[in-house]
């Protein structure tokens, strides 16, 4: 048996004949990769699989068999206790958008030590905030943006450059022909997330709910031009209703 000792993000769940559970998760060794865990949805075992929300991150002894689609895992135990976000509300939501989005935006079945650090590091912010989360998820859009290497260019002028052009990555001075521009106001705070060094400082930037909504579909929008793949994602909804 080809067993390796790895580290997990959950992404996403599905429910699999009567007991088993299929985890779609990103992994420290391997990328994207998914799971098939037997009878942890049994009366038996019911708590084993609650160890599975979203962004949760485990330690996991898994049989790895290259040319497979899915994987099996042997053990777990979970990596970090995330408390703050199962106990709070507003976290808990932007955990399972941010879920729902790097299930549909990650496909890459290899290793990439600085994308998963990110995601950790970021998983652990989240958990640890003190301070308001409702501008978290815009935040985190931007970093991930530039983890991807299609960070915006830092040409941002609100008089010459007052406009974010989603083909061409970056900002660039009206043209009411174009369907590809970013509003002034998007424009702006795309440029001020970008430039912040920090999620706590991103709480201070003063926005109402359908701002916020806004700039999370055109991210989406962004990220799917680029990146070539389905981003339908119903949790922004949810999300709306909270901030």
């Amino acid at each position: 048996m080809n067993y390796k000792t790895i580290r997990l993000i959950t992404l996403h769940t599905l429910k699999y004949s009567e007991s088993s559970l299929l985890v779609y998760a990103y992994t420290d060794l391997f990328g994207r990769q998914t799971y098939l865990l037997r009878g942890v949805r049994s009366a038996k075992n019911h708590s084993a699989a609650a160890h599975f929300f979203p962004l949760n991150m485990l330690d996991a002894e898994v049989y790895h068999k290259p040319s497979a689609n899915i994987q099996h895992i042997k053990e777990f135990h979970t990596a970090h206790p995330l408390n703050n976000i199962r106990a709070n509300l507003n976290k808990s939501a932007i955990a399972l958008f941010l879920g729902e989005l790097l299930y549909k935006s990650i496909k890459e079945e290899e290793a990439n030590d600085s994308l998963f650090r990110f995601l950790a590091e970021s998983i652990h912010t989240l958990n640890d905030l003190t301070c308001s989360v409702a501008n978290f998820h815009l935040y985190f859009l931007v970093q991930f943006c530039t983890r991807l290497g299609i960070a915006p260019l830092p040409n941002y002028h609100p008089d010459h450059a007052p406009h974010f052009d989603v083909t061409q990555g970056l900002f660039v001075p009206p043209d009411p022909r174009s369907d590809s521009l970013f509003s002034r106001e998007e424009s702006l705070l795309f440029a001020q997330l970008s430039a912040l060094p920090s999620a706590a400082q991103a709480a201070s930037i003063p926005l109402n709910g359908a701002q916020r909504h806004q700039f999370v579909l055109q991210i989406i929008r962004y990220l799917h031009y680029h990146l070539g793949v389905s981003l339908e994602i119903k949790s922004p909804e949810v999300l709306r209703q909270l901030f």
